[in-house]
């Protein structure tokens, strides 16, 4: 099998890089030789994917944390829009939220699991949006897409660094107390496949394919990566003070039932602010927030072959 690896050396605070000898010498003997290349610097992970897929990879597996998960899966897309079916592609989690790795489920043994030869094919969300600079722009996310607060928390937590300073999990629930601390709702209509409008003062919301985002908020617990359609969770505006005493509960799951919750499952979402002029909501893709709304987020059943 031809296997190509993408490392981010700078993943988990600098950890990937210094891990990778030991990583790499483990993978050898798991699945023998193998290409590879770490990237550079934003992007880098999917023109390095794309090239190898192109180039005839059977196999690609993203070493690094969600975002180089989700920017290594952008290169399996051609320029038509179009995802290559014939090339598995793995992860070994090295990054500091793990979030896909969490709606993948505990393994005691990723690289036995990557050299165990089972594939299943899961799906994948694909968001066009307006980019910062007023341009329109689609990418692809593997586990979860959405808008308003999320977006906010992602600027705050790569743009300052957190995570470098703190564990994941710390540094995504501090930026998400700040975030909520200066967060300001919009009112959002989301249009669900053009069966159901939703006006909404809108917190946030996700568009789920998989489980967890934010460093382990299990968010979307019905989520599955195999489903066909999208877990929707919908958190509407509210007191500040509630949303924070509240926000725990997220992290077990356990935060369906609440009063300010709206959730909903579908395979096609076009979301858009209401009566304001510009966007001024941003969005959340895997972790990164590249644009802001107007933006709709499709599913694409069974696109991506996973080696697990």
């Amino acid at each position: 099998m031809r296997a190509f690896v993408v490392i981010n050396p700078l993943a988990g605070s600098g950890r990937t890089g210094r891990r990778w000898p030991g990583i790499a010498n483990a993978l050898s003997d798991r699945i023998g030789s193998f290409e590879h290349a770490f990237t550079s610097g934003p992007g880098d992970a999917t023109k390095r994917v794309r090239q190898a897929v192109e180039a005839g990879a059977e196999l690609v597996i993203a070493v690094g944390g969600d975002g180089t998960i989700s920017e290594a899966v952008n290169g399996f897309a051609g320029d038509d829009g179009s995802i290559r079916r014939g090339c598995a592609f793995a992860v070994i989690s090295a990054g500091t939220g793990a979030d896909f790795a969490r709606s993948l489920g505990p393994s005691a043994d990723p690289l036995r699991d990557i050299a165990s030869g089972k594939q299943r094919r899961i799906d994948l969300g694909r968001v066009s949006y307006t980019d910062d600079n007023g341009n329109p722009a689609s990418r692809l996310f593997i586990n979860i897409a959405g808008m308003g607060l999320s977006g906010e928390v992602d600027r705050a937590v790569n743009g300052e660094r957190m995570t470098g300073l703190l564990p994941g999990k710390a540094a995504y629930y501090i930026a998400t107390l700040g975030a909520l601390l200066r967060h300001r709702s919009r009112t959002v209509r989301l249009t669900i496949d053009d069966r159901e409008e939703l006006t909404v003062d809108l917190t946030m919301a996700a568009i789920a394919n998989g489980r967890y985002f934010g460093g382990g908020m299990h968010v979307a617990p019905n989520a599955r990566l195999d489903s066909g359609e999208f877990e929707i969770v919908i958190l509407r505006g509210g007191s500040k003070l509630t949303l924070a005493k509240d926000l725990r509960q997220v992290y077990r799951g356990a935060h369906m039932n609440h009063r300010m919750i709206v959730a909903r499952t579908g395979r096609r979402i076009v979301a858009e602010t209401v009566g304001q002029p510009g966007s001024g909501v941003p969005l959340d893709i895997d972790g990164e927030s590249p644009g802001c709304l107007k933006a709709t987020f499709e599913i694409l059943p069974g696109a991506l072959l996973l080696g697990q």
